[in-house]
């Protein structure tokens, strides 16, 4: 069973949302800072929701953990 990735409303907003206030013109080096911050979160929301894909798929396929943890060899 193939599963299909469904952006998230909230992300495909939050997505246009920052591409509008990049796409203003303007020199405040706050909204700049503000913006690549919004940037930065919204990146690592869209990770976080591929990897809850990907797990849940594997819980469906009765695959289990993809990886585990490697063991440090100073342990």
């Amino acid at each position: 069973m193939a599963t299909q990735a469904q952006p998230s409303t909230h992300l495909t907003a939050a997505r246009q949302l920052l591409d509008e206030v990049g796409a203003a013109d303007g020199d405040d080096p706050q909204v700049k800072a503000t913006a690549a911050v919004a940037h930065a979160t919204l990146v690592l929301a869209e990770q976080v929701a591929a990897v809850r894909l990907v797990m849940s798929a594997n819980a469906v396929n009765g695959k289990g953990a993809a990886a585990t943890p490697a063991i440090s060899a100073a342990n």
